[in-house]
């Protein structure tokens, strides 16, 4: 099969997507996908309809990573088709999620963790407040802080780890929905006072959740029940997608498929507030990766180390990536003449951490390798930020052939509607790209 002709078996699901690809809502998100409500979830059948398009033209071994692996939707598209995966995130709580579901394919006694959770929930009477933290009494007020120590001391109990990481998932989930913070927005906004959840909910709700996420663990076994005894290696890293360790196997063909996020975290979607709250209720040696204290110092610390969180060194930074991409270029003169160069600062920034994990990413795989890039084309200072045509430069500067571009209209995807930043993204394009 030659290249024309995956570009046109791309094309054609462009031209007619399916209609799953237009679902929103919990439709969109069956089996494991469902467990937490994580910021800008990409479709998943589209990415496993293009996955199978993809190995269809070249088959053989494969591993397929995601870079910005987020809650894992590329990771359980990938496990589903039995396909060996990598994912990386720099969130401890992005991580832990996966790690979750990696346990739920590997056979994990979740049913058993609930009972455990469950029982000891009943018998616990103790009144004590388990964590304490700045702001804690802003996002629970004493007597939820009670009742959700009491769901910390039960998760606990459960012994085995990987089973622990799904209770702790259910945990998170609860957190989203029943803290002060809004759940209108990522970003931590206090409820107003006649819309808090009652401290007398908590329990029950989460119980809701463990119930809602047994019936999608059986779901998601159900679907891989004819694979037998092997299981495909899950590699889950918890660190910078611009530095971490790959030891990627030379002989597999390397199937990068992720949607990074579209600008620096602060101004666009902030995952590093979005997990804060949970994150400072699990203990530390659950949470993966190194240094996860360090990332809880505050509701910012995250979203301060990830793409784009700084803009020390930015000119220079700029430069180096005006001199590789042609679409950047333009949009940094237009800035200028505009006069909104400082505004800009921080896309300029995030554009340059972003080729430096790319970057990173094909020289730990210097082989044959089909990459599908989603992105969105945010609004910065009133600019447009052409970020589409300048992944299209990044990759094309590393080697690659771009095939297709499929663009997506977005029904709803929940993005800032408006800040001082941009304005919502409306469409995404969904590049694929070919190294040999």
């Amino acid at each position: 099969m030659t290249i024309t002709t995956l570009r046109q078996r791309l094309l054609a699901l462009e031209a007619e997507p399916p209609k799953a690809w237009r679902v929103t809502g919990a439709h969109a998100r069956p089996n494991l996908h469902g467990l937490l409500r994580y910021p800008a979830m990409m479709v998943p059948c589209m990415q496993g309809d293009i996955i199978d398009v993809i190995l269809d033209h070249k088959p053989g071994a494969c591993r397929v990573l995601d870079p910005f692996v987020g809650s894992g939707t590329v990771m359980t598209e990938a496990l589903v088709r039995d396909l060996d995966f990598t994912g990386v995130d720099i969130n401890p709580l992005a991580a832990l999620v996966c790690e979750a579901k990696a346990a739920i394919d590997a056979g994990a006694d979740v049913e058993g963790a609930a009972q455990i959770v469950l029982s000891t929930l009943r018998r616990d009477v103790c009144e004590s407040i388990e964590v304490e933290f700045p702001g804690r009494a802003k996002w629970f007020d004493d007597e939820s802080a009670v009742k959700f120590s009491t769901l910390r001391r039960a998760i606990i109990q459960v012994g085995d780890k990987g089973a622990r990481k799904v209770m702790w998932t259910v945990f998170a989930e609860t957190v989203r929905l029943c803290s002060n913070s809004r759940t209108s927005t990522y970003k931590l906004h206090i409820r107003a006072l006649g819309d808090r959840v009652g401290a007398d909910r908590v329990l029950q709700t989460f119980e809701t959740n463990l119930r809602q996420s047994l019936m999608r663990v059986r779901e998601y076994r159900a679907l891989i029940d004819a694979r037998g005894d092997k299981r495909p290696s899950v590699r889950i890293i918890c660190d910078d997608a611009r530095k971490a360790a790959l030891d990627w196997p030379e002989t597999d063909h390397q199937l990068l498929v992720t949607s990074p996020p579209y600008g620096d975290n602060q101004t666009t979607i902030p995952y590093g507030q979005f997990s804060y709250l949970a994150m400072r209720w699990i203990p530390q040696e659950d949470l993966p990766g190194a240094g996860t204290y360090k990332l809880m110092a505050n509701t910012n610390a995250l979203d301060s180390v990830s793409l784009g969180g700084t803009v020390r060194g930015a000119e220079e930074k700029e430069a180096c990536v005006r001199a590789a991409s042609p679409h950047f270029d333009a949009f940094v003169r237009e800035a200028e003449r505009t006069d909104r160069k400082r505004a800009v600062r921080k896309v300029s920034s995030f554009i340059s951490d972003f080729t430096d994990a790319l970057t990173h990413m094909r020289a730990s795989s210097s082989g044959t390798a089909h990459w599908v890039l989603t992105t969105g084309n945010r609004t910065a200072a009133g600019l447009t930020v052409p970020f589409d045509a300048i992944c299209k430069d990044i990759v094309a500067g590393l080697g690659g052939k771009p095939i297709a571009a499929l663009r997506r209209e977005l029904p709803s995807k929940r993005m800032p509607s408006r800040n001082s930043q941009g304005v919502m993204i409306t469409t995404e394009t969904t590049t694929v790209v070919e190294f040999s």
